[in-house]
């Protein structure tokens, strides 16, 4: 997978295994809330879990919406539509439930693809750092 990032090849294979370790990640982060924390924070990052992967699973459909129809339209109004759709599910998780979710579980929940995207990238630096040292 690092090797394909750093040639440049991102293709279907790519997409599917970051979502893979985002659930991955999201299911370590809930197990951590859970132990550590208790199960109102265990709740809140499982829900802001689902939240950001469905998320991210949109922004790769609009991905490929930009190269099929070659309109930058189609993902900015992907884009709204989801931000305005994050931000209900936020609020009425919040308003409905705030005895059972915790808003910094559900803050670390929504952080997922963003964490999972910064250790991609530490891991890319550090692979082209050890590359470069190889040569």
């Amino acid at each position: 997978m690092i090797r394909d990032i750093l040639k440049g090849r991102l293709d279907e294979r790519f997409i599917k295994r970051f979502i893979f370790l985002n659930w991955c990640l999201s299911g370590l982060i809930f197990a951590g809330a859970l132990v550590f924390f208790g199960p109102k924070m265990a709740m809140g990052s499982a829900v802001g879990s689902i939240v950001a992967n469905i998320n991210c699973a949109g922004l790769g459909l609009d991905c490929k919406r930009i190269v099929r129809w070659q309109n930058m339209f189609v993902y900015y109004a992907g884009l709204a539509v989801r931000l305005g759709l994050i931000t209900l599910a936020v609020t009425a998780a919040l308003l409905m439930f705030p005895a059972y979710i915790s808003p910094v579980g559900l803050f670390l929940g929504l952080s997922v693809a963003v964490i999972n995207f910064y250790i991609l990238v530490i891991t890319v630096v550090i692979n082209r750092i050890c590359l470069k040292e190889a040569v």
